[in-house]
């Protein structure tokens, strides 16, 4: 998907179908270019806000990269503009199937499922203490509901047939 800026909506490179854009990418405030690369289309990020926190952001295919110390805080103001839909996709990628350079040191990022909601792989540079997210993963992030994670049964206890205890 690409941003049409002249109609405000998501078109998709491959059939031209067209999709609202989220609230959440015109609340984005895009400032001026940046000396970094967009990992995955290789354009140059621009620096932006969401509620006064920084991050740079990919205006060709709206991927996010995000300070580790901010990222919290970036999540909970796309929450705020976002309804949470009750239910969590199915993820996309797994880790390892792509590596992504780091925008900020070049070296290679590591792909690992995300622990909060949203059932995810996101991009870490551990080095430069930043996530990348592809585009969409922040509002998947922000819809996904919070606190609805399957966890397994107890296993039944039934008597192992070599037990006795008599």
């Amino acid at each position: 998907m690409q941003s049409d800026k002249a109609s405000g909506a998501f078109i998709c490179t491959h059939c031209g179908t067209l999709e609202e854009q989220p609230i959440l990418i015109r609340d984005i405030e895009i400032g001026a270019l940046s000396d970094r690369q967009c990992p995955v289309c290789t354009t140059p990020l621009a620096r932006a806000h969401l509620d006064g926190n920084a991050l740079l952001y990919c205006r060709r295919c709206n991927g996010m990269l995000i300070p580790i110390e901010s990222f919290v805080l970036v999540i909970e103001a796309a929450r705020s503009r976002e309804n949470r839909s009750g239910v969590s996709l199915p993820r996309r990628q797994n880790p390892g199937e792509r590596v992504l350079p780091c925008p900020e040191c070049g070296q290679p990022m590591l792909s690992h499922f995300y622990s909060g909601p949203g059932n995810l792989v996101i991009d870490t540079c551990e080095r430069c203490c930043v996530n990348w997210l592809d585009p969409g993963e922040l509002r998947r992030i922000a819809r996904a509901p919070q606190g609805r994670v399957w966890i397994p049964p107890p296993p039944l206890e039934t008597p192992d047939p070599g037990d006795d205890e008599t």
